[in-house]
C-alpha cells in the first residue's frame, strides 16, 4: 500500500528538523529539544518553508536615513502541516529581519486566498 503525499509536503522544514535533532541529541526528550529550537528559529522556519512569495514594497518605518531600505514580503508556505500565511521584513540581500504577522490556516485553499487577497 503507498502513501499519497501533497506536493507541497516537501517545503514543510519539520519532518527535517526532528531528523536532524534526533540524529544530533537522541530520541529521550526529543519533542522539548525540538520546541526549543522552533522557539528559537520559528521566522527562519517560516521563511525556509515558504511556497509562494509577493512583494508588498518598502518598509517604510524600518530605516534611517544612512541605512538601505527594507522591503515587506507576503508569503505563503506549510510548517508542521499547517499552511500559513504571514508578512516578512528583508533586507535588500533577501535577509529576514522579521515576521510582522502570521495566520495559520488547516487547508491550502484557505490559505492561498488569504495570500492572494492581502497582506
Amino acid at each position: 500500500m503507498s502513501t499519497i503525499q501533497h506536493p507541497h509536503a516537501t517545503f514543510d522544514r519539520f519532518p527535517q528538523l526532528v531528523r536532524d535533532l534526533t540524529k544530533e541529541f537522541g530520541r529521550e526528550g526529543i519533542g522539548a529539544v525540538v520546541e526549543r529550537f522552533i522557539e528559537a528559529e520559528q521566522a527562519e522556519f517560516w521563511w525556509e518553508g515558504r511556497i509562494a512569495e509577493k512583494s508588498l514594497g518598502l518598509y517604510e518605518d524600518g530605516f534611517d536615513e544612512d541605512e538601505k531600505p527594507l522591503e515587506l514580503v507576503g508569503i505563503l508556505g506549510i510548517f508542521r502541516c499547517r499552511y500559513y500565511v504571514a508578512t516578512c521584513v528583508l533586507d535588500s540581500q533577501k535577509r529576514l529581519h522579521s515576521m510582522l504577522r502570521v495566520r495559520h490556516f488547516d487547508g491550502f485553499e484557505r490559505a492561498e486566498r488569504a495570500f492572494l487577497t492581502g497582506p
